[in-house]
């Protein structure tokens, strides 16, 4: 089966999207918005109450329409702590999205002469193993370096019931899961977690977007259709056509 990927990393395609907004100095990241309501001088007009990762806050306004492309419990919050009546509250509750522990390994000693990848000759897989959902060799894909790096991403079930847990005792768990999977059972030289709190959608939305042109506020995400990169595209695409 034929999986496409992004060169030389997967952000490459939104960072050149981006582009012309972070040229003119418009994209504004690592930045959270803790409000939103409606300008007090501009009725019909949007403005975002934001703080920095430093702690600094800050007030854009001006805005005609506000999309939120996150997922569907954090635009809840967002629309709940703000005050902002909707027509989609049943609609957001009705999202299920399961958190995600990734785990990202590294194997430098695979680039030696004669050796070029370790275990398996498969690329990515879905796998039945009760802790791991899907594994994938980095290194495989265009662009990447030589060094053997695979990421292994925890099922929904095993992500849920260890969602708390220490970051090193889950990080055991699927090492050990991951060389059973792969049969690779040499130490990595480098081993990191991340956690993702809403990750895998369960139920989706089910359709593309939410949008309510009467004030300009949308909503949109791979939660809107289902899982994967391509869900999400096209629930950005489908929404910023309806929005235009």
């Amino acid at each position: 089966e034929a999986h496409w990927a992004a060169a030389p990393t997967m952000e490459a395609p939104v960072h050149a999207w981006a582009e012309p907004l972070t040229r003119e100095g418009r994209l504004h990241t690592h930045t959270a918005i803790t409000r939103l309501e409606r300008d007090p001088t501009h009725p019909t007009l949007w403005q975002l109450h934001c703080e920095t990762l430093g702690g600094d806050t800050h007030l854009h306004g001006g805005f005609d329409a506000v999309v939120l492309a996150q997922p569907a419990p954090l635009t809840a919050a967002l629309l709940h702590d703000s005050g902002v009546a909707t027509p989609w509250g049943q609609a957001l509750d009705g999202v299920d999205i399961a958190p995600c522990w990734t785990l990202m390994l590294a194997f430098a000693h695979a680039v030696r002469p004669g050796l070029t990848t370790l275990g398996p000759q498969w690329n990515a897989a879905r796998s039945t193993h009760h802790r791991i959902a899907w594994l994938a060799r980095e290194s495989s894909k265009p662009g990447r370096k030589q060094i053997e790096r695979w990421t292994v991403q925890a099922s929904p079930d095993w992500s849920l019931e260890h969602l708390n847990d220490d970051p090193a005792r889950v990080q055991a768990k699927l090492v050990k899961a991951f060389a059973e999977v792969t049969g690779i059972r040499a130490t990595p030289t480098h081993a990191e977690m991340r956690r993702w709190r809403y990750a895998q959608t369960q139920k989706p939305l089910g359709q593309s977007f939410l949008w309510d042109a009467a004030t300009g506020l949308g909503a949109c995400g791979d939660w809107c259709l289902g899982h994967r990169l391509e869900d999400a595209f096209v629930s950005g695409l489908e929404l910023a056509l309806a929005a235009a």
